[in-house]
């Protein structure tokens, strides 16, 4: 009788054991850390700068000469440089987004199997976690060692005519801005 108690009793700590053996790991990550503090996101965020300041300089520039000079051309050559300057940041911004996307998915996925991790979780939607359990860290590491090409070619100009958004529409406010007071002259020089 001893002995199939102790039986029973190494049973039930062998399935108590096994029970935990199957908890399912989870990590989580902070994306948009991710995103910010590493080398591919902020050469990302440069690239876009330089690139809208390259645009900017050229409607301002149109703006310039439709201030100087009130003429059609003019005026619809500033037009279509902040035209330009909108559907390029637009097309620009969704390649780089896209290109860095890609490459932390792929990223983390690598980590969740090497890692033998189940599930890999947005900090931000995490009401409570464990630090232990944030890898935000290690994928910024990981991460800084990924190199991406931000210099591929932006996509064609049917795709190009797709709306700005998101920061590429918050980058398009200054050449707007600028529009604004340039039109009204512009407008006044067509009166007959």
């Amino acid at each position: 009788m001893k002995k199939f108690c102790a039986f029973l009793l190494l049973v039930a700590v062998a399935s108590m054991l096994a029970a935990c053996n199957n908890t399912p790991k989870i990590a989580v990550v902070d994306g948009a850390k991710v995103f910010r503090e590493s080398k591919p996101g902020q050469d990302a965020m440069a690239y876009l700068r330089t690139k809208s300041n390259d645009l900017q300089a050229e409607a301002k520039a149109a703006q310039e000469k439709v201030q100087a000079k009130q003429t059609q051309e003019n005026a619809a050559a500033f037009q279509e440089a902040v035209t330009k300057y909108q559907t390029t940041m637009g097309t620009e911004q969704q390649r780089v987004v896209g290109l860095l996307q890609d490459n932390f998915n792929k990223l983390l996925e690598k980590y969740r199997k090497d890692n033998k991790v189940d599930v890999i979780i947005a900090k931000d939607v995490v009401l409570s976690s464990d630090e232990t359990s944030d890898i935000t860290n290690k994928i910024i590491e990981e991460f800084n060692k990924t190199t991406i090409d931000l210099n591929t070619p932006a996509a064609p100009a049917a795709e190009a005519a797709v709306p700005a958004a998101g920061a590429a529409a918050e980058a398009a406010k200054p050449a707007a801005e600028a529009a604004k007071p340039a039109a009204a002259p512009a407008a006044e020089a067509k009166k007959p």
